[in-house]
């Protein structure tokens, strides 16, 4: 289930800095990330956001809170409007405060807030906003941020909202608390005691009086309030703490692989003021009780460790406010959705209030405020949340949601049909949602009748397939087709969410292994941290998500399943398989998605290990020669040797232009090393010389016996390695040629991959129509077609691009292929039949001085083709012509496939990556236009190209790279290793592999990066190991599918290939284990938040039994029975009307 790379000796990683993640509205949360640039000393008190609170006995926290009420009853409160009081060290509320302060000015929201504009003095702070005044080029204006809206308020405010949260239970929003002061909002203090401050000056009597009746320092009011405080404090200390240990986790990674073993068991970790772990005599924690208390196991090996700091800075938003817009729309019914009765009736109100006028449909609520009047449609498009949650809040409307509540006789979570405004707004988009499609949430993916998996969207962008949602949306007579991205947002809410995430790239295609990862990080994110949390989420931090890998074998069978549903369309969209007649998938199905993943991710993998193989240059073949050579020299030292020529005739008769001294591994490519010739100097040696004449008739004899022996012993030396050294010259042909063929089965792979992600009609196309290639070349000036030499041809061909002419059913296609910039364009203005050979001239030309010769020139035509991009790494452009430019055609011609019924090649999905067709396209374009020459290969692998063109080449290598991350959320400079700015400090530490270049080795590049696959490599596998020569670097998630409720779309809910998993593994175990995931992430306290006990007082006798298939206990009110809540116990939703009895037991 992960993204994996196949670098083998995986260098230094450096985890992802991700925001941190938020506290949801209802209650603080041990949440995830970590604080940018903190320091990782343990004991510096900048680590911490609270320090260890003093000690206040009981006694002197009672008093300190009954003086705060006393004053507040005296003074504070003698008119409406709110003010700020002060509070003693010594209140309960106190430690609180303190958190909320401190959190309030950590450096990083500080910055956020600097960032904004924004005067803290004019601050509130919200469960899932913050409102102030902003101030942009002298202008100030009130504006307010929320959780959603991609502001990045969620990643900074973590910590405060943490802290908030505690402090105001009502979510009436708090001011700005200063670091220095210890004074606060009135109204705050005394919402927090459990005292209504005044709303209006005709209130403040009854607030005194509420004040003056309430008890601050009552045990039972103490231990709730200490709670709060507790829980808080808890809250941001998990925070620092799941940064500290990332930090030093981080420290002991280094470039060793994934198997390479890891001691830690000795290491101690400071932990936070408020953390309940045993410290040892310094204060400190093992680290084992550390991890373990974030569902961590000691890690052994280095891939266990980054996986540990993945899963720590792993980040996740706060549940959305009305989830996924179908609280009340489950896709099984349970305890509190609508019955089908439930739906019906909805239906029928809208219905009965049309009477064929659409102005008076219940869809008329979607301009309340004239928001469709005010907004254009992309502003609708993109805000809106916004403007959804704006029109629900309307007093008329939330009026209407309870009026249809109270129809239905609907008991929200109170118990009572006393509801909550979210509890309206859900019933207000139930019937909106069941106005456009009575069938609303009864299958993924399918919305008023359309299938947006439908294998027709194959090869799409996520916004085409939108565009034709919202087309098939506007046919609704009842609709006002200006609502159309507003409905389409809210069905798509639930139906795919991952339409909804932030950012998503223009060149992401439906179908395509990257869209199958978007669904498993998608996934993952709704099911761990609720639903509609992938909404706030840009692309780039799904994608983060899914490189986690499952720690247990039962986690992987949960995150495995997530996978089912992904991968079981994306099967359907490549052809694997067709539509089942029923609807149903079935085990054999997906049996068969899973090998035909399994078999892309292997071959894209083997393609990623071609690429990663630089062109095998003379300079690097003699240093591999000369290591045997010199076993007990590095690289850089067989470098730094030179060799002397030993013979001082030679010397002195040499040619000026040939040095005396040169580098041995030169001296080796160039042949000149031959045996008898050259003496071996070490580094820092100096030259043998003759001695100095001491007189002018002091003519030298040479060097003494005792240096000339040393010389000729050092070139026997020298001799005996020589003979041992191959002639590396011969050597490098063959290896050029293993290196193209590689290169070009590598291509091959990645070019079936791209016409895999071709729209299914131009699928289609090129698998049954008629198919015919051409390539491009400039003309050879002046010189006459019989006196063209190949190598002159060579020159002008344009080897970086193909055309591909497609006739299918009448219809004729184009197609330009740029293998190695991963870049298939269709073009849709080209004439029906191309030009080819370009045009012959008669010319004239005179062989000898009386000997004039006819002959033929051949001349190009300006044609409609970047030839730039196709003799060069330029991108192409658009509506570009290019003069003198040969279009020749490349192999015979692909024959249509037998005549068929148009109706029946129009339902066919080929599997165009395993085609035989595809195989032949992909043939021909590698055999008759293969990206590099292999002369032009040879020359530069001898090293007789210019510096800058080999520069050009390896730079060209790192742009291509950059196609095959699927995680986009940071740039990366991959030449210099520069990490620019991405979203919000995300840090994508992979980059994709080489393609198509000739140049310079890639081990520079592994010092700061890493290779992956294109794609989730792990993701599907079951429990089954993936490729063995991939080191697991990345891991994505698997799935999309609800392994607990299982019954969606007809999916099986546990495949016979989860028989591998340890037993006994039931569904209780695993949903289980989805909490133990969700405590790892922190988020356990948000979706798990302890019911309030209910009053003993008027509970009914509960009765178990069924209501139609579903079992459920229930109470009687009156003459209905009603389902209750299995964690409150409290009767909710509308009445059952299936419900059957099958024995009581007193609550």
């Amino acid at each position: 289930m992960s993204n994996i790379s196949p670098l083998v000796h995986a260098r230094t990683f450096t985890p992802p800095v991700l925001p941190s993640a938020p506290a949801p509205a209802h209650g603080p949360a041990l949440e995830t990330g970590t604080r940018g640039k903190r320091s990782l000393e343990p004991e510096s008190p900048s680590s911490w956001t609270l320090p260890a609170l003093p000690t206040v006995p009981a006694e002197a926290a009672s008093s300190a809170d009954r003086a705060l009420q006393t004053g507040l009853g005296s003074q504070a409160l003698r008119q409406a409007t709110d003010r700020r009081i002060h509070l003693a060290a010594n209140t309960s509320i106190f430690p609180l405060f303190d958190a909320y302060r401190r959190s309030f000015n950590t450096p990083e929201l500080q910055s956020w807030f600097l960032s904004k504009g924004m005067a803290l003095s004019t601050v509130v702070v919200k469960p899932d906003s913050v409102t102030g005044s902003v101030t942009r080029d002298g202008v100030t204006s009130v504006q307010t941020f929320t959780t959603r809206d991609g502001s990045g308020w969620w990643e900074a405010s973590a910590r405060l909202r943490a802290a908030a949260c505690g402090l105001d239970p009502d979510g009436a929003g708090l001011p700005y608390a200063s670091l220095t002061g210890s004074t606060f909002s009135r109204n705050a203090v005394m919402r927090w005691y459990g005292v209504q401050p005044p709303a209006g000056d005709d209130s403040v009597m009854q607030a005194q009086q509420a004040l003056a009746a309430a008890d601050w320092s009552a045990p039972e009011n103490k231990a709730e309030l200490g709670l709060r405080v507790q829980t808080a404090r808890q809250a941001i200390g998990a925070l620092d703490e799941r940064a500290h240990l990332a930090g030093v986790l981080t420290q002991h990674l280094t470039d060793k692989p994934d198997e390479h073993a890891v001691e830690l068991a000795g290491l101690a970790v400071p932990v936070s003021s408020s953390s309940g772990l045993t410290r040892n005599e310094a204060g400190k924690v093992g680290i084992s009780d550390a991890l373990q208390a974030y569902g961590l196991s000691l890690p052994k090996t280095v891939g266990e460790l980054r996986n540990a700091v993945r899963w720590l800075t792993t980040v996740l938003p706060p549940p959305a406010p009305l989830g996924n817009y179908s609280g009340l729309l489950g896709l099984t019914w349970a305890p509190g959705d609508l019955s089908a009765a439930d739906k019906a009736a909805l239906v029928a109100v809208g219905e009965g209030q049309t009477d064929g006028n659409s102005s008076d449909s219940m869809l008329v609520l979607l301009n309340t405020g004239g928001i469709l009047d005010r907004h254009t449609p992309e502003e609708l498009r993109t805000q809106a949340d916004h403007f959804i949650s704006q029109l629900l809040s309307d007093p008329l409307v939330l009026l209407l949601g309870d009026s249809l509540a109270f129809d239905q006789r609907f008991h929200g979570a109170s118990g009572t049909q006393q509801l909550t405004d979210a509890e309206r707004k859900q019933w207000i988009i139930a019937a909106i949602k069941l106005n456009i499609d009575p069938q609303a949430a009864a299958r993924p993916g399918t919305i008023a009748g359309y299938d947006v998996y439908q294998s027709g969207n194959s090869g799409r962008s996520m916004g085409e397939v939108r565009a034709d949602l919202e087309a098939h949306l506007k046919q609704n007579k009842f609709l006002d087709p200006r609502a159309a991205p507003l409905v389409a947002h809210l069905l798509l809410a639930s139906a795919a969410p991952e339409f909804l995430v932030r950012g998503i790239p223009d060149t992401l295609r439906i179908g395509s292994p990257e869209w199958a990862d978007l669904r498993l990080g998608v996934m993952f994110a709704e099911r761990q941290g609720g639903a509609g949390v992938s909404r706030a989420m840009s692309y780039a931090q799904v994608m983060a998500l899914s490189r986690l890998d499952p720690r247990t074998p039962e986690e992987a069978a949960i995150l495995d399943n997530y996978g089912m549903d992904a991968l079981l369309d994306w099967g359907l969209m490549q052809g694997v398989y067709s539509r089942p007649a029923d609807g149903r998938y079935t085990p054999r199905m997906y049996q068969q998605a899973k090998e035909a993943f399994d078999a892309q991710r292997t071959q894209l993998l083997q393609a990623l290990n071609h690429f990663n193989v630089a062109l095998p240059t003379r300079e690097k073949r003699a240093i591999e020669n000369l290591q045997p050579v010199f076993p007990d020299l590095s690289v850089e030292q067989i470098k730094a040797l030179r060799v002397y020529i030993a013979d001082p005739n030679e010397r002195r008769n040499k040619k000026s232009s040939e040095p005396v001294t040169r580098p041995l591994v030169e001296t080796y490519m160039t042949g000149d090393l031959v045996e008898g010739r050259w003496m071996l100097l070490t580094p820092g040696q100096a030259l043998p010389k003759s001695p100095t004449r001491k007189t002018p008739f002091d003519f030298n004899q040479g060097l003494s016996k005792a240096d000339q022996d040393a010389i000729d012993a050092n070139v026997r030396a020298l001799n005996a390695k020589i003979v041992q050294l191959p002639n590396v010259q011969a050597q490098l042909p063959a290896e050029v040629d293993t290196y193209l063929a590689n290169l070009k089965q590598g291509l091959s792979t990645v070019t079936q991959r791209m016409i895999a992600n071709l729209p299914l009609a131009d699928r289609q196309a090129l698998e049954l129509g008629k198919v015919e290639l051409f390539a491009l070349r400039e003309q050879v000036d002046e010189v006459p077609t019989i006196d063209q030499t190949p190598d002159q041809v060579e020159e002008r061909r344009g080897r970086k691009g193909t055309v591909i002419r497609c006739e299918h059913l009448g219809v004729i296609r184009y197609f330009e292929v740029f293998p190695d910039k991963l870049l298939v364009i269709k073009r849709d203005d080209l004439p029906d039949t191309l030009t080819l050979g370009g045009e012959l001239q008669n010319h004239t030309k005179v062989y000898g001085r009386w000997a004039p010769t006819e002959t033929k020139l051949q001349n190009g035509l300006e044609e409609p083709f970047d030839f730039m991009a196709y003799s060069s790494d330029a991108v192409p452009r658009s509506g570009v012509k290019s003069p003198r430019l040969i279009i020749e055609k490349i192999g015979d011609t692909l024959p249509a496939a037998p005549s068929t019924e148009q109706s029946d090649t129009q339902t066919v999905v080929p599997n165009s990556f395993s085609s035989a067709r595809t195989r032949s396209i992909v043939d021909r374009i590698m055999s008759g236009n293969f990206v590099h020459h292999r002369d032009t290969a040879l020359k530069l692998a001898q090293g007789k190209l210019p510096l800058e063109q080999q520069r050009e080449l390896s730079a060209h290598r790192d742009q291509v790279l950059l196609g095959m991350i699927p995680f986009v959320g940071a740039i990366m400079d991959l030449a210099q290793g520069n990490i620019v700015e991405g979203t919000r400090g995300l840090i994508i530490d992979t980059v994709g592999a080489v393609l198509g270049g000739a140049g310079s080795t890639l081990s520079p590049l592994f010092k700061t990066t890493k290779v992956v696959a294109p794609f989730g490599a792990k993701a599907f596998r079951v429990l089954e190991k993936g490729v063995s020569i991939v080191s697991g670097f990345l891991n994505p998630l698997d799935g999309t599918a609800d392994l607990l409720t299982g019954a969606a779309r007809g999916i099986f809910s546990l495949p016979k290939l989860l028989d591998k998993v340890p037993k006994p593994l039931l569904l209780t175990t695993l949903g289980s284990v989805e909490k133990k995931t969700r405590t790892c992430l922190g988020v356990s306290r948000a979706l798990n938040q302890p019911p309030a006990t209910p009053s003993l007082a008027g509970q009914r006798a509960t009765h178990h039994g069924h209501n139609y298939s579903v079992p459920v206990q229930a109470v009687q009110i009156g003459t209905y029975w009603y389902a209750t809540d299995p964690t409150t116990h409290l009767p909710i939703g509308t009445p059952l009307d299936g419900f059957k009895p099958l024995n009581a037991t007193a609550a």
